[in-house]
């Protein structure tokens, strides 16, 4: 038994790590590269499976970081547009 479009409605699902973020998803269209099968029950699946590198939180926040530092090398106190409120302490 195989996926097909008669099948019930599917979700992906994008998690976000410290230092990467994967995204997972059965595609409607062929997709050549990143393709993981998965058999669940009776079932196979082609899911679309991808690792981003560097896109993580602490990885993102650490690029942020790095750019307010730069841009206000004299500042001990930067104001981070990113965050809602607050204040992040230069190091």
């Amino acid at each position: 038994m195989c996926c097909t479009e008669k099948s019930l409605p599917t979700a992906g699902i994008l998690e976000m790590g410290g230092a990467s973020t994967q995204i997972a998803f059965l595609p409607t269209g062929n997709v050549l590269a990143d393709k993981f099968p998965v058999r669940v029950g009776n079932v196979m699946y082609s899911l679309y499976v991808h690792s981003y590198l560097d896109y993580g939180q602490n990885a993102v926040v650490a690029k942020i970081r790095n750019i307010l530092e730069r841009e206000h090398p004299r500042d001990t106190r930067i104001e981070n547009p990113c965050m809602m409120t607050g204040k992040i302490p230069v190091c």
